[in-house]
């Protein structure tokens, strides 16, 4: 199950695939699209594309991806706090369709892609969730260090591939609830690196995980 683990069971309606984890932002946004482009092509079966980001940076290039394609099937893009508050029928009129929904990013509070799952969790008929990250996202930044981009390049990673990799799903996991210790709240930002910044505007976050963890 990956970086879910650690919930006690997950509904029949809804499956959790380990992430995506990529060297480079490009490679990442190119790989989603890859991935859309996929399920566009699976006519036998239709899904209903759901693309969603925590940050305005990342719904931009989402938003990107979503007008380079021309399709009929359904595809809508979000942002995570939206979902919380929307009735999946307001968003797709093909209820019918199973959904793929695909997260952009992780976000530094684990609570926070936990909402994405709750909304997974109300969907008519099955879904599946898949979160994509870069070691250049600013929550992987916080943890790895450069010794991981170095070894997993030196296992023959290379930059236009994803892997799935649970050591590093252990590092998101513990930097996620690592922060929610030190965060009494979330905190409306433009991206990761903003938010992460006003968490601790001297020295952020960031540099005290890559330290400890």
């Amino acid at each position: 199950m990956g970086l879910f683990d650690w919930f006690t069971s997950t509904p029949d309606n809804v499956t959790v695939l380990d992430d995506m984890i990529w060297l480079t932002k490009p490679a990442k946004f190119q790989g989603i699209r890859q991935m859309v482009a996929r399920l566009l092509a699976e006519q036998d079966r239709p899904h209903t594309i759901l693309l969603v980001a925590h940050f305005r940076d990342c719904l931009d290039e989402l938003q990107e991806i979503r007008e380079s394609v021309t399709s009929s099937r359904p595809m809508i893009v979000s942002t995570a706090d939206t979902l919380q508050s929307t009735r999946p029928s307001t968003i797709s009129s093909d209820e019918t369709h199973p959904w793929h929904i695909i997260v952009g990013e992780r976000h530094p509070l684990l609570s926070c892609d936990d909402a994405i799952l709750e909304f997974a969790r109300r969907l008519p008929g099955h879904s599946r969730l898949v979160f994509h990250v870069s070691l250049q996202d600013p929550l992987m930044r916080a943890f790895r260090g450069e010794w991981v981009e170095g070894v997993l390049k030196s296992l023959g990673m290379a930059d236009d591939e994803a892997i799935e990799s649970k050591m590093v799903a252990r590092r998101i996991k513990a930097a996620q609830q690592k922060l929610a210790g030190q965060c009494l709240t979330d905190y409306p930002a433009d991206s990761a690196e903003k938010w992460l910044k006003r968490t601790d505007p001297e020295s952020g976050p960031a540099s005290r995980m890559a330290l400890t963890l």
